[in-house]
């Protein structure tokens, strides 16, 4: 009944629409069941490396064990043998001692030079700055003797002109500080 309303008077008769229905769910099966297949095998490839893992790693683990134990048998022994060169040739303490100091001497010596020559580069700087500030301050002096002068004529002007017109002449001579008959002389800015 329900191929009978889903393909009604199709062409294909209806034992052949089911074995087309039955094809189609068979090839979805097959392929759900290969994709499950392949993520099942690389699962269980996934598992056998990690059981098989654990030895490997306590077997590499036993081998750096060992190799760090012989290292530091080896460094002992080392050690051992220096201690007893010292004690047969004391004189081979004295020269490494001799050695160490000289090597700390010159460090020594680095650092001075180093910071010596930081001071100098210190000290031209502060010398540059000094001499710009001393620049600037002149340039500070010269702009304030032109701001009073300039504020000084300014007010000889002012009063210039509030005060009483006297004649061209008296007020062209007292603008520009004329000192007088007595010996003076005519400043122009």
């Amino acid at each position: 009944m329900f191929v009978d309303k889903a393909f009604g008077d199709a062409s294909l008769p209806r034992p052949q629409c089911l074995g087309v229905a039955n094809l189609v769910a068979a090839i979805g099966a097959l392929r759900g069941a290969r994709r499950a297949e392949v993520l099942g095998e690389g699962r269980f490839e996934l598992l056998r490396d990690q059981h098989e893992r654990p030895p490997l790693l306590r077997e590499e683990r036993r081998m750096l064990l060992d190799e760090f134990e012989r290292e530091r048998r080896e460094r002992l022994e080392a050690q051992k043998r220096v201690k007893q060169l010292m004690r047969e040739h004391p004189h081979l303490e004295l020269e490494r001692e001799l050695q160490r100091l000289t090597e700390e001497l010159g460090l020594e010596r680095e650092g001075r030079t180093h910071n010596h020559r930081k001071r100098l580069r210190l000290g031209e700087e502060l010398e540059r700055e000094r001499l710009a500030r001393l620049g600037d301050q002149r340039n500070v002096q010269r702009l304030q003797r032109d701001l009073q002068e300039l504020q000084q004529l300014l007010e000889e002007r002012q009063q210039a002109l509030k005060a009483p017109k006297k004649g061209l002449w008296t007020n062209l001579l007292k603008s520009n500080n004329h000192q007088g008959p007595t010996g003076g002389s005519l400043r122009v800015r």
